[in-house]
């Protein structure tokens, strides 16, 4: 006897690829996921650029411009230096003591000549950065500072510690022009009434790198903080001297809210927190990304001053900072560069 088997009757709805409801609820949540995953994945991959701690230390750190131009309109340039001096270093040994990890470091004697070589350094870019300040605009001088890694790369090249490739060498021929059309405040004329602030600044984006290399060696001893506040402190005693006969005939009661708080931002959110977030990154991120924030910098302190001050910048100067900026990156490029050299590129942001 043959038995037969009948197919069961296809279901009209899953033949017409209909899921059942509970199945087309778990295809929904799946679609949902895996969107919800794409937006994840695109959210980390911008916060790869963009982390937040190195944004706040440049922001931070432009803020210093056009806070000090506020007080210079009350304090004369040395007892500005000398009074935001004594503030930072304070705060910065008392910080610094309470580290644990560099409290626990002790000084040792061969670290003392380095340690004075950057606490001349250190009074050297505070008094010419300040004295620049004074005699030409927030923007010029955040723009002259953030050529300092430039003027690193000159001079490792100059002194053999590194090797240029052809692109590192236009970016240093279009980066110089670029600090010609800014130093020349508006063209190329010598006569321009901020010619001499912006060569003040460009001195001390000199003696910034100057200050950079001599404290190599503190930092690797001590740590960031105790050298930073002994090169400041040593600074103050450097530049007090000339400071006290100017500071003596300076009327305090008379100086405006608006000018000391110019003075306390200078000395603490804008040099002890933006470094502290800095070195952070630093150790976080590593010196060739968080080098990049710098030019973040420059754009902050312009903003700062034309809300602040009122400062715009000109053509010239506005075509000047592009190239400055073009030739830093191209300069920055990764050739032959060692991680000492790259550590010390991304020490370059000013304080």
């Amino acid at each position: 006897m043959t038995v037969t088997h009948k197919r069961p009757a296809r279901d009209p709805i899953i033949g017409r690829g209909i899921l059942p409801d509970h199945e087309q609820g778990m295809h929904r949540r799946t679609e949902l996921q895996t969107a919800a995953n794409e937006d994840v994945s695109q959210v980390r991959r911008l916060t790869q650029w963009i982390q937040p701690v190195p944004l706040l230390a440049v922001v931070l750190w432009g803020g210093i411009y056009p806070g000090a131009k506020v007080g210079l309109r009350d304090i004369p340039p040395l007892s500005f230096t000398a009074g935001r001096l004594v503030l930072a270093t304070a705060i910065l040994m008392a910080v610094s003591w309470r580290s644990r990890t560099e409290s626990a470091k002790r000084f040792d004697r061969r670290i003392w000549w380095p340690l004075l070589d950057a606490g001349i350094a250190q009074a050297a870019f505070q008094g010419l950065l300040v004295a620049g300040l004074d005699r030409t605009t927030a923007s010029n001088s955040a723009i002259l500072q953030a050529v300092a890694p430039l003027l690193m790369v000159i001079f490792l090249v100059a002194s053999g510690g590194d090797r240029l490739v052809r692109r590192q060498w236009i970016g240093l021929l279009v980066g110089l022009a670029g600090v010609a059309l800014v130093v020349g405040g508006g063209g190329l004329s010598l006569d321009s009434r901020y010619l001499t602030g912006n060569v003040l600044e460009l001195a001390a984006a000199a003696a910034w790198v100057w200050y950079s290399l001599a404290v190599g060696p503190v930092i690797r001893a001590v740590g960031t903080l105790r050298a930073t506040g002994w090169s400041m402190a040593l600074a103050t005693v450097f530049i007090l001297p000339f400071a006290q006969s100017e500071m003596r005939h300076v009327a305090w009661t008379d100086v405006s809210w608006e000018a000391w708080s110019g003075l306390v931002y200078g000395a603490t959110a804008g040099m002890v927190v933006a470094m502290s977030l800095w070195g952070r990154s630093i150790h976080r991120l590593g010196p060739r990304q968080t080098m990049l924030y710098t030019y973040i910098e420059p754009c902050s302190a312009a903003l700062v001053a034309a809300l602040v001050l009122g400062e715009t910048l000109t053509l010239s100067e506005g075509v000047g900072a592009a190239l400055a900026f073009a030739g830093i990156w191209l300069a920055s490029a990764r050739s032959e560069t060692s991680t000492e050299t790259e550590q010390q590129l991304a020490t370059m942001t000013d304080g």
